[in-house]
């Protein structure tokens, strides 16, 4: 009963005589939002829009060739892009690279060399394995700080 009521009310409003600024359609929509739960909606609906982050399109990023200075690089740009200070390149053997961390990180230090691993063989793909220096590095307990 209430619908037709509030139906009625748009068939009023639409037929008013000053012109509508948008399609007669959206002008309807929009009246009924704004009828059945009064401004609310339509405010909310206007602060998701407001706040909605643009998306950004990948930077596409040419593959690099397998050598110290371009690991050391790559390593470089995956800090600076996940914040991560303190991992260092200690050695390079072949296609293997190896890795040193230090500090506290705020995920595992385990989740830090996967994640820093695939950045690695992604931006060079001529890396076979991304390990860790010392075993008791990935020692996640505050003792080994």
């Amino acid at each position: 009963m209430a619908f037709v009521a509030v139906h009625a009310r748009l068939a009023a409003a639409a037929s008013s005589a000053s012109p509508p600024l948008r399609s007669a359609a959206s002008c309807t929509r929009l009246r009924a939002l704004s009828t059945v739960t009064g401004t609310r909606l339509s405010i909310r609906h206007q602060q998701r829009r407001r706040w909605r982050r643009p998306r950004r399109a990948a930077a596409i990023a040419a593959s690099l060739d397998l050598n110290e200075d371009n690991v050391r690089l790559a390593i470089d740009e995956a800090k600076a892009e996940a914040s991560l200070r303190q991992v260092d390149l200690a050695e390079l053997d072949g296609p293997f690279v190896k890795l040193r961390l230090k500090g506290k990180f705020w995920h595992t230090r385990a989740t830090v060399l996967a994640r820093i691993g695939n950045y690695l063989k992604n931006r060079i793909p001529e890396i076979l394995e991304v390990e860790i220096e010392d075993e008791k590095q990935l020692d996640d307990s505050p003792a080994a700080f």
